[in-house]
């Protein structure tokens, strides 16, 4: 992606409840959104600022619009959706004499995660496969995102025939998790879909691009936990999926002995371990923040990302910290 497409920024903010919707993109509008290849829904904060009185009672008192989509990038390029999900929240207040604001918190698939319920059977013969779609029947406002061409590394495969039937009953996270755990992946809910994402594996796809000419701000940081990156907000960028850094551009961690996992840093403490970086600068994307301002400087996204090695399996790549 050239950088001659990443000016001229562009939102799109919409509350809705099934085929009523009211478009606040022309409003000064603040996000921070959260999203993790982790099971906790992922959530955003928006703070939109100067709406008319009885467009805020529309979203609030009246509760006229339970959902909202959020979608940023550029007008030449890169704009798409970042958050879709459920109104949890309001707070109405004022910055200063002239300026109010309504602030918004959503959460992606709490709905589901929380109320949604289960009581069936499979019968023999049944699959993992099936086990997610009778997860996703029970959760509420959720679909399921397609699984072809992911590659699990656990003892059970996806589509594998299973000798005996099952009960399916109670919250379908409990049974998602089960099921996740026996494919050695975790489970989530992006932008309504319930996903599932290898452990040591990552989503098939293109690897987004991160570097001076595409967006990269600042230098990108070895942890103990990832390598962190801040860059232009690129809503292409997904949970799961892949990123290409170039490491001579990458701040490193204190190594030693020519071993960079395992640093140690203090007689008591014992061992610093520190996440593994890629042979060729390719990465999954685990945690993504996107936070914005159309009338601010902030319009960045934040990575934690996990190196994979591009010479192993797809389904046994990632190395975890």
């Amino acid at each position: 992606m050239s950088n001659t497409t990443q000016w001229i920024r562009k939102i799109g903010l919409i509350v809705f409840s099934g085929n009523k919707a009211i478009d606040l993109s022309e409003f000064r509008i603040k996000f921070n959104t959260q999203a993790a290849s982790v099971e906790t829904p992922n959530s955003v904060a928006i703070r939109v600022y100067n709406l008319a009185d009885a467009t805020v009672q529309k979203i609030t008192e009246k509760g006229e619009f339970s959902d909202v989509a959020l979608n940023a990038g550029y007008e030449g390029g890169n704009y798409g959706l970042i958050f879709k999900g459920t109104i949890k929240q309001y707070r109405i207040g004022r910055e200063s004499a002239t300026d109010n604001y309504l602030d918004i918190l959503a959460s992606d698939g709490d709905l589901g995660f929380n109320q949604g319920y289960i009581n069936t059977t499979l019968a023999s013969g049944y699959t993992l496969e099936d086990v997610t779609k009778a997860c996703q029947a029970g959760m509420p406002s959720t679909t399921l995102a397609p699984t072809g061409g992911i590659k699990f590394s656990g003892g059970g495969n996806f589509l594998n025939p299973q000798l005996r039937g099952t009960v399916l009953f109670g919250l379908p996270r409990i049974h998602m998790r089960n099921c996740a755990a026996t494919l050695n992946a975790a489970w989530s809910i992006q932008n309504g879909a319930l996903t599932l994402i290898p452990k040591t594996g990552y989503l098939p796809g293109e690897a987004v691009k991160i570097n001076v000419g595409t967006g990269l701000i600042g230098i990108p940081e070895q942890t103990d936990e990832g390598v962190n990156i801040r860059c232009l907000l690129n809503s292409s960028i997904k949970v799961g999926g892949l990123i290409r850094l170039n490491n001579k551009e990458l701040q490193r961690l204190m190594s030693s002995g020519g071993n960079p996992y395992n640093t140690p840093y203090n007689q008591r403490a014992g061992i610093q371990f520190n996440a593994p970086l890629s042979d060729d600068g390719t990465y999954m994307a685990f945690g993504i923040e996107h936070e914005g301002d159309t009338r601010g400087h902030d319009w960045y996204t934040n990575l934690i990302c996990l190196a994979v090695d591009t010479t192993a399996p797809a389904s046994n790549s990632v190395r975890a910290p």
